[in-house]
């Protein structure tokens, strides 16, 4: 084999292994074994922890812990408990049979990975301001008390995987939905209920025009009203219920 033909098979067996092996420290991960080794020698580790790891180490610099995904969802930045999930699951499965409303997974094309979710929930809120504090909305009339004057609005919300962000499948999953509620729910409007320190949630709905006007309550959080305009004439605040039968 002459000179250059050992350089240049040097040289592309040197790039598969940049692509195949990630390396941290006295450990490397061969990507296309799906091997961990320390030193050389193989460790044992499950399958599952090990997908979580290979993902860590492909996305440097762009590592998010679970209680700062946390703090944009849930009240103290902790997730649901098993109750507060169960109530949450029936919740979004009674949207989708009476509202026709609801969540819909996000799966990348190139391999069929669910990365999020985004989609249209029903948002019930105080119609005027009390005199003292915010006012007070809720995902679904059932937990609004009895006797409050509410306006009935749809939320737009949209929630993605970490190792997701930064490559435009949010922007493009909430583009779609927003044509959606636009051109077939005939909206006026929808609203984005977005933690106030969550800029990339801000910037993709001010992509599209959304305006915070204001802040609101909801879930025992503070949130900012991100208005996303659809229909200046002949749109509804919600679309009709589907009829039952």
């Amino acid at each position: 084999m002459s000179g250059d033909k050992r350089q240049n098979r040097s040289e592309f067996t040197s790039a598969l292994n940049t692509v195949q092996r990630l390396r941290f420290g006295a450990f490397e991960i061969d990507v296309d074994t799906q091997e961990l080794r320390k030193h050389g020698h193989r460790l044992r580790v499950q399958k599952k922890p090990f997908q979580i790891l290979q993902r860590l180490l492909a996305t440097p610099g762009v590592l998010v812990t679970r209680s700062e995904l946390a703090r944009y969802l849930w009240p103290e930045a902790k997730p649901r408990t098993p109750e507060q999930t169960a109530r949450w699951l029936r919740s979004v499965l009674a949207s989708y049979e009476q509202l026709a409303l609801g969540y819909l997974a996000v799966v990348r094309k190139q391999d069929g990975a669910l990365i999020g979710r985004c989609g249209i929930m029903e948002l019930v809120i105080e119609t005027a301001a009390p005199a003292k504090g915010l006012r007070t909305g809720w995902f679904g009339d059932k937990d609004a008390p009895a006797g409050a004057v509410v306006t009935y609005e749809c939320e737009l919300g949209y929630t993605f995987d970490p190792a997701a962000w930064g490559k435009g499948y949010a922007a493009e999953a909430a583009g779609c939905v927003r044509d959606y509620a636009r051109d077939v729910l005939r909206l006026s409007y929808v609203v984005s209920a977005i933690h106030p320190e969550n800029t990339r949630s801000q910037r993709v709905a001010g992509r599209y025009g959304a305006r915070s006007e204001g802040r609101m309550e909801a879930m025992g959080m503070v949130w900012e009203r991100y208005v996303w305009p659809l229909l200046a004439t002949g749109g509804s605040l919600r679309p009709p219920r589907p009829r039952s039968g």
